[in-house]
């Protein structure tokens, strides 16, 4: 249901879901268009609107739509400033956050330190984020907070967060009970990947994958058009793929899985530790790859070998249209994009056209913008 301090309420049925999203993701749209889009006759399509017009979650855009018999039709777009979103993202050590409107279109953000991560100290700094954020006189439709760990949204439980050390926490029903807003948590991979899916590089695309690469490595997967969240919110968890067994070790003691060679940290640890040079930060091990310094050189080509057995190995599943690299660590691909491309080719199954790979470095407010299209996702197709 939508509703407004300022309008009436409108229940949605799934017929005009399926309109309003169209619209939001693809608008402005002329009738014919919208009606040609969903398979709908005019008269339907007119019917669906007009509860959506005359409560003001619809307008008629400036300018005319293609010439026609008859009055001219002017094009349909959402008001993206009919709602407001927060999203949250967090990280072991800070929160992130983003109030942005029905376009996902970011309109304040802010952060907080972590001290800690008992209960009681995030609450409070989420109340505070949430409470600075909140413009006087417009109630928020929805919170959606996303972290590192097993949480989806049809379900208040982070199951398991390894960075933060929760397990079996409610945490979507104590921010409600804190702020008076819903509340719903995502997976930060699988909240990204929902950005993408519908204001970015996957508008378009009925099937890809966000594969992202930091600290950790994640993978997010649309499939027919539905974000994939598996049982219990478990999807994408490819960073213990392994790749040659012979390899590192990973903080969890797989030998030669993928975080072992591809996360920042692990990238960082091996060439510092080879060159007794404990100072060396992740950005100085890239600079001294990209200056052809021969350890820091293999430690960055078999970092980009791994990833692109990791994308050859979910395009192999899945088959999707695109493949979407990112996250904090992707400018990494600067310097190891030919040993990437190389495994990418070689691990790619014979009978497969190769995926189409997009880079896309993101700013890191773009987790706490996942995680409010995460909200308004669930608002949209869920209640």
């Amino acid at each position: 249901m939508f509703s407004h301090t300022e309008t009436e309420s409108v229940r949605l049925t799934d017929a005009m879901r399926s309109v309003f999203v169209e619209l939001l993701v693809h608008g402005p749209l002329s009738r014919a268009e919208a009606a040609r889009r969903l398979a709908l006759s005019p008269s339907a399509l007119t019917k669906l609107t007009k509860p959506l017009l005359e409560a003001g979650y619809l307008l008629e855009a400036a300018g005319e739509g293609p010439a026609t018999v008859g009055r001219p039709s002017q094009p349909l777009q959402v008001d993206a400033s009919r709602m407001s979103f927060v999203g949250i993202k967090l990280t072991a050590d800070e929160l992130f956050a983003v109030r942005t409107d029905l376009a996902a279109t970011v309109q304040a953000e802010t952060s907080r330190p972590l001290a800690d991560h008992e209960i009681d100290h995030v609450l409070g700094q989420i109340a505070e984020v949430i409470e600075e954020l909140a413009e006087p006189g417009r109630p928020l439709s929805a919170v959606g907070i996303s972290l590192a760990g097993i949480a989806s949204p049809s379900d208040p439980v982070v199951h398991t967060s390894p960075f933060l050390g929760w397990s079996k926490l409610p945490l979507a029903t104590l921010v409600e009970r804190a702020v008076s807003v819903p509340t719903v948590l995502d997976n930060d991979v699988r909240a990204l990947t929902a950005v993408q899916q519908w204001f970015g590089e996957g508008v378009g695309h009925s099937s890809f994958a966000l594969v992202t690469v930091g600290a950790g490595i994640g993978c997010g997967l649309v499939v027919g058009d539905r974000l994939v969240t598996g049982q219990s919110g478990a999807t994408g968890l490819v960073g213990h793929l392994q790749i040659d067994d012979r390899g590192p070790m990973c903080e969890r003691g797989h030998r030669g899985c993928a975080r072992a060679y591809a996360t920042s940290p692990s990238i960082r640890r091996s060439i510092a530790a080879t060159l007794d040079r404990p100072e060396l930060t992740f950005d100085d091990c890239l600079s001294l790859a990209a200056d052809g310094h021969p350890v820091a050189r293999r430690v960055i080509d078999e970092a980009g070998a791994a990833l692109g057995q990791v994308v050859a190995t979910v395009a192999n599943l899945t088959g999707p249209e695109l493949v979407v690299l990112s996250g904090e660590s992707v400018h990494m691909y600067d310097v190891c994009a030919g040993a990437f491309h190389a495994a990418l080719a070689r691990h790619t199954h014979w009978t497969a056209t190769p995926v189409r790979v997009a880079v896309k470095p993101f700013a890191f407010n773009e987790w706490a913008r996942g995680a409010a299209v995460t909200a308004l996702q669930h608002l949209l197709l869920h209640r």
